[in-house]
């Protein structure tokens, strides 16, 4: 067997410059190799505290919603431009607001405005003017006017002709405990707030035109509080003379200040598709089914989801009182 013998060479290299050349190649593997590398692979390496790791691509911002734009679909207060008149104290002696129900419910979350105190038991001509604070005050004195006022537009409506054996079974009738008897027993029952046939036909009308995204229904069959609110606001409109267009935007202010999150992510919508500012669109456009139903908002939402155009507000309430 031939052995092959080793031969020992000896090494004539500066040790020094050695050590600066194998610094420069771990230099330009560490910062210039190896990280062009991991760049550029598919494969994602977890548990290492390199900064071209574990990289998540940012969800855009929106550049759309300003300030600007918030404050023009909530303003600081907006004048709803209509009054209670004796509507309020009539649904108290009525017994569809239970006065003591109602100042308890307040009085654990820090009390009633005077003024609005004053109409459970007095006639008012003060013009409503909503806030973000008072917006769930307003939407519970109007939602008991929507359900117990006697009008054509409930009884010939889809609670009153397809479920009048049923009315009490729904989110607005059930759920208003704070008259003296059971919301259900109060449907379509005193007449607090008389409206000729003409206002009729009108109130059932804009009714049919309002939508609200917390449900595909409008307000023509308002099976929950905003929508039993707003047909008491519709109401009270009418039967003081507001004209239809009128009507539409003071309706839109008011479902924005309950919806506030939905009405600035229409707002951007608008915004971003066509650059029209919220002031210019045609608020009963804005509050029909395709864009204020639950259906029509829902799109609209996904749609700005796709863009990363999600503007975030605070703000509004639920269907409980």
């Amino acid at each position: 067997m031939a052995i092959l013998k080793s031969k020992k060479i000896k090494n004539s290299s500066n040790p020094y410059l050695t050590g600066a050349v194998t610094g420069l190649l771990a230099g330009f593997l560490l910062f210039v190799l190896i990280p062009q590398l991991i760049r550029r692979s598919p494969i994602t390496l977890r548990g290492l505290s390199s900064p071209y790791n574990n990289q998540v691509t940012p969800t855009p911002v929106s550049t759309i919603t300003s300030d600007q734009t918030t404050k023009q679909v909530l303003p600081e207060k907006y004048n709803l431009g209509v009054s209670f008149g004796s509507t309020v104290k009539k649904l108290v002696e009525a017994g569809a607001i239970d006065k003591e129900k109602f100042l308890a419910l307040y009085q654990g979350r820090g009390g009633l405005p005077e003024e609005l105190i004053k109409l459970l038991d007095e006639e008012s001509d003060q013009k409503i003017t909503v806030t973000s604070d008072n917006s769930g005050i307003i939407l519970n004195l109007l939602w008991p006017l929507g359900i117990a006022n006697k009008t054509k537009t409930l009884s010939g409506g889809p609670m009153g002709k397809e479920y009048g054996n049923q009315a009490g079974n729904f989110a607005s009738t059930g759920g208003w405990t704070l008259g003296m008897e059971d919301g259900g027993k109060l449907f379509n029952r005193f007449p607090i707030l008389s409206l000729t046939d003409d206002q009729e036909t009108l109130v059932t009308e804009i009714a049919q035109n309002i939508y609200r995204p917390c449900c595909g229904n409008s307000t023509y069959f308002p099976d929950c509080n905003h929508g039993a609110a707003m047909l008491g606001f519709i109401e009270l409109a009418v039967a003081q003379g507001m004209p239809k267009e009128e009507i539409y935007k003071k309706a839109l202010v008011l479902n924005s200040y309950w919806f506030p999150q939905t009405y600035v992510e229409l707002a951007t919508y608008f915004k971003s598709k066509d650059g029209t500012d919220w002031n210019k669109v045609d608020p009963k456009v804005a509050l029909g089914t395709q864009y204020s139903s639950g259906q029509g908002y829902s799109a609209i939402n996904k749609e700005l989801q796709s863009k990363g155009l999600l503007p975030k507000v605070e703000g509004g309430g639920g269907c409980g009182v």
